[in-house]
This record gives structure tokens, sequence and C-alpha cells, in this order.
């Protein structure tokens, strides 16, 4: 039996996490410049609390720990989930001795 991590993901059981990140445009890179002026200076402290009191509109420009740690779990789920299913894509010209289940993909 397959063991999937399921702290951040919850696949093959639900959907895989869709993100919607967003491009750093004029409305939010005056923060961010902020934010990294006052790391520059060594002001982590002062740099968090403004992450904190913009983290609403923050969440959809910066990718954070807790999402790179989702899509490390997701990828992991999905790699034994196939693992499991034994399913084979071939890519050729020609069709190969394909068995039930496999995946033919042919130019």
């Amino acid at each position: 039996m397959a063991q999937y991590e399921q702290e951040f993901s919850k696949f093959p059981t639900k959907k895989i996490t869709l993100h919607h990140f967003k491009n750093v445009d004029d409305t939010i890179a005056a923060v961010i410049n902020q934010i990294n002026t006052l790391r520059s200076q060594g002001l982590y402290g002062q740099a968090s609390r403004l992450i904190q009191a913009n983290n609403d509109v923050l969440s959809q420009y910066i990718i954070d720990a807790t999402t790179f740690r989702t899509w490390e779990e997701e990828i992991y789920n999905t790699q034994t989930y196939a693992k499991m299913q034994q399913q084979y894509i071939y890519f050729d010209a020609q069709e190969p001795d394909c068995q039930y289940g496999d995946v033919w993909i042919g130019g």
C-alpha cells in the first residue's frame, strides 16, 4: 500500500490545489520595494510586520514556504499514485505492443 503525505496535500482523494499568483505590478510594487529595502538594511522585524500587515494582498504575489511544501507533497503524491497505476506512456511514430491501460502518443 502506498504511503501518501497528507500534511499539505490531500491528493489523490481530493484535487491538487490550484494557485493563481499574479505578477508584481504598480499596485503592490511600492510595498515590495519597502520590504526589500528594510531587509537590505537588516531590519527584519520591521519587514516582517509590514508583510503581516499586507498579507492579504501580498499572498497573491509572493510564494511562501507553505506553498512550496504543498507543491512538494502534491508532486510526491502524484508520483506515488502514478507508480501504483503502472500506466506507461509511449512516444513513438509506430504504435508499440501495448497492454490494456497503457497510453500511446504517436506522431
